[in-house]
């Protein structure tokens, strides 16, 4: 016997709408509607929370990963790493191994990376996803749509972070077929983790998309057999920018003559720097060095508002300095070298795009990614609370 409803929500990491348009193949004979979403301004770190909780990183609390707090910071404890050579810290391996064992001692359930921030400033920062958002009380404010499906007692599937996208899609085919869940929601991280290395046009992606395009037929096939209605929206984040340029805006700012951590201290994401300013000296230099920078700019006020990423109390940085789409900051505390591909620049560069495609009719006040979950409720049958 069939069970009567299932609505999917997949997430292909970095489908962007530019991508999307170079290959319209994708699910086409499937997909009745389909259209591009404006991002949140940041990174996966801000967007994940907004989609599954409809909140701006200003409302739920999550917007980049570090942010200075030496009084609270977990990673106190690494001052003695600071002696590691920066050859062998560099490596790859090296830090995802190191990534792993740190997650572990600080108790974090959330993502989490080292990327390369040094050892020497890491005492001095916090990580803002300290929760696995994925599971009811996962943001430190607002509910997500899994604690609305927790309060529900909706069965549901969600996708494990810590396997590959195949298992991930082998878990789920899984549990459709025992007609175990009435929602499933499953993100797939390795197209954007092939744009990062080979950039937007690569060749490999279309091979990559024929491979999502089959598994995700073979689990549409399955839920109708399954199923009496099946309801599926294919989405993501953000789109992806080629790079065309590194800058190091690290060594710019330290020839300015500020001491660090007396003057300001300053996270140097991959499209932008968020720094802390601790004195009048320290801003008037900053700002005349930034201002009408070749390379970027930095963000007004009322520009983070609308973004919806402005923190009164200065928490992830009292200001935002964004690089131009398509600079990368390298060296930078989120890698050495720059990526082929890169997203986090401005919400409205075309690149910065992102999609939504389903088999039901998507509303026309559909139009950022934090509508998605007003998607979910409606599937859901929930009402959406303000």
């Amino acid at each position: 016997m069939k069970k009567e409803k299932l609505s999917l929500f997949i997430f292909i990491d970095a489908f962007g709408w530019e991508v999307r348009q170079r290959h319209l193949s994708f699910l086409k004979d499937l997909t009745l509607d389909s259209r591009p979403l404006e991002t949140i301004f940041g990174y996966s770190s801000a967007c994940d929370p907004s989609i599954i909780s409809g909140l701006t990183p200003a409302q739920h609390g999550l917007w980049c990963s570090y942010y200075y707090d030496p009084e609270n910071s977990p990673f106190k404890w690494t001052r003695p790493l600071q002696i590691l050579p920066d050859a062998l810290f560099r490596r790859g391996r090296v830090r995802h191994h190191m990534s792993k064992w740190i997650k572990k001692k600080c108790g974090i359930t959330g993502y989490f990376q080292l990327y390369a921030v040094p050892f020497e400033h890491l005492p001095l920062f916090n990580y803002a996803e300290r929760k696995r958002i994925w599971e009811p009380d996962g943001l430190p404010r607002g509910k997500t749509v899994f604690d609305r499906m927790a309060e529900a007692g909706i069965p549901h599937y969600v996708h494990d972070s810590g396997v590959p996208d195949n298992l991930r899609m082998e878990r789920l085919m899984t549990d459709i077929q025992d007609q175990r869940i009435d929602f499933a929601y499953c993100s797939l991280g390795k197209l954007d983790a092939l744009m990062h290395a080979e950039g937007n046009d690569s060749p490999s992606i279309s091979t990559l998309l024929e491979w999502y395009d089959q598994q995700i037929r073979a689990l549409l096939a399955t839920a109708e057999e399954n199923y009496e209605e099946v309801a599926w929206y294919c989405f993501t984040d953000h789109g992806m920018h080629n790079v065309v340029e590194s800058y190091d805006l690290i060594a710019e700012i330290e020839a300015l003559g500020l001491e660090w951590n007396r003057d300001y201290i300053a996270f140097y994401d991959s499209t932008m720097a968020r720094i802390w300013i601790f004195n009048d000296t320290a801003r008037e230099t900053i700002v005349r060095e930034l201002s009408k920078h070749p390379k970027g700019r930095i963000l007004s006020e009322n520009e983070l508002k609308t973004f919806g990423v402005y923190f009164e109390d200065g928490q992830y940085g009292d200001l935002i300095f964004l690089m131009n789409s398509g600079v990368q900051i390298a060296p930078g505390f989120m890698g050495i070298k720059a990526c082929k591909g890169m997203h986090g620049y401005h919400p409205a560069d075309p690149d910065s795009l992102a999609a939504i495609a389903s088999n039901r009719p998507i509303p026309p006040d559909i139009t950022k990614i934090q509508h998605i979950h007003r998607l979910m409720l409606n599937e859901l049958g929930i009402q959406e609370t303000s």
